[in-house]
């Protein structure tokens, strides 16, 4: 990714005005792309201040005038810089192809962690917060199923289903993708500031925001287009019938990326959304493996055969002499109980073990 190297004097005089831009009142990401269209580059539509009047208003061009924004702009990418963010520009070579399909493309990017993650189409998984115990179980195990075959899992981190996606896909030892509704620099929620360390190790955290801006409700719509446009699929686990998972699903429609939905009980308030995408057409995922299989092709034989990667491995080579309780690999492997469970109904879902009466379980097969 050639023009993720340190920026030369124009490309840094872009990305200050595409910021700038996208910062003035009544200005977002499609109006920054017309005004750029229409000026040739940012540089010049901010040196053209009748251009921006006429195009988004008195208010923006008054803004376009402030010193004080063009000194926060500049405080927020000397952050950037100290914390190693790489940025990516609309116009860039390597800027990823699926986003240029969006109507309002982000101007920018910020990256942090493995920056070759955006460019590579991933399995979005997306869902209710107020997640119930069945949706975390499955967006954990459907994280882990794509993680073990190499392809991000990406989600928004958000509590439920987002989260329990994200650590399905890192214990599974695979590469997870975290698109922000605030800065590349804050873990929002902060109850999830472990999880964020973990994909900033491992995978890659996505954000149009200024480092500093923080998580306002107008940002998720925002955040949810760039989900949609990074998947090869969207699986939505669990929503409700207001849910903005459902934002995703709209913009995926519109790229025409494929939905998925797992289905709920019909009488659960919090499956109303999620089930009625699939009275609307979208594909219902009743089988983890099959989902895989059918997305990301069959696995390799050898593949196959060799048991998961990640903490699970050690929970398949306990197995391998038979049946044996929860408690029991828990000692074994010195995994907290609770952790062997979670593991466990991962494998169980990928269809790799099996549950047997009395809290044990064995290999399935």
């Amino acid at each position: 990714m050639g023009s993720l190297s340190a920026p030369g004097e124009a490309r840094r005089r872009e990305l200050e005005s595409l910021l700038l831009l996208d910062a003035l009142p009544g200005v977002g990401p499609r109006t920054v792309q017309e005004l750029v269209r229409a000026a040739g580059s940012a540089e010049a539509a901010l040196s053209d201040l009748a251009l921006v009047e006429a195009r988004s208003g008195r208010a923006a061009a008054e803004a376009a005038r402030s010193n004080a924004l063009v000194g926060d702009v500049r405080r927020a990418l000397e952050r950037a810089d100290r914390m190693g963010m790489r940025t990516l520009l609309h116009t860039d070579a390597d800027y990823p192809p699926a986003l240029r399909n969006l109507a309002d493309p982000p101007p920018v990017l910020f990256l942090r962690g493995r920056a070759e993650l955006v460019s590579v189409p991933a399995v979005v998984v997306v869902g209710a917060r107020r997640a119930t115990q069945r949706a975390r179980r499955v967006a954990s195990g459907l994280g882990a199923a794509v993680a073990r075959r190499g392809v991000p899992v990406a989600s928004g981190l958000a509590l439920g289903v987002d989260g329990a996606a994200h650590e399905g896909a890192l214990d599974a030892g695979g590469p997870t993708v975290a698109v922000l509704g605030c800065g590349a620099d804050l873990a929002y929620p902060p109850v999830h500031s472990a999880l964020f360390r973990r994909i900033l190790e491992k995978g890659l955290v996505i954000s149009e925001f200024l480092p500093g801006t923080p998580a306002l409700p107008h940002h998720f719509p925002r955040r949810n287009r760039i989900l949609a446009a990074l998947g090869r699929a969207v699986v939505v686990v669990e929503a409700g019938e207001r849910s903005g998972a459902l934002i995703t699903v709209d913009h995926a429609l519109d790229l025409g990326v494929e939905v998925w939905a797992v289905p709920g009980p019909i009488e659960d308030a919090a499956c109303v959304g999620s089930n009625a995408l699939l009275t609307d057409g979208a594909r219902p995922l009743v089988s983890v493996r099959g989902f895989v299989d059918t997305v990301l092709g069959p696995a390799p034989a050898e593949a196959a055969d060799a048991g998961p990667e990640g903490p699970g491995r050690g929970l398949w080579g306990e197995l391998a002499e038979g049946a044996r309780s929860a408690d029991e690999l828990a000692r074994a492997t010195g995994l907290p109980p609770r952790r062997v469970l979670s593991l466990l109904a991962a494998l169980e879902l990928e269809g790799r073990v099996r549950r047997l009466p009395g809290l044990r379980f064995a290999r399935a097969g």
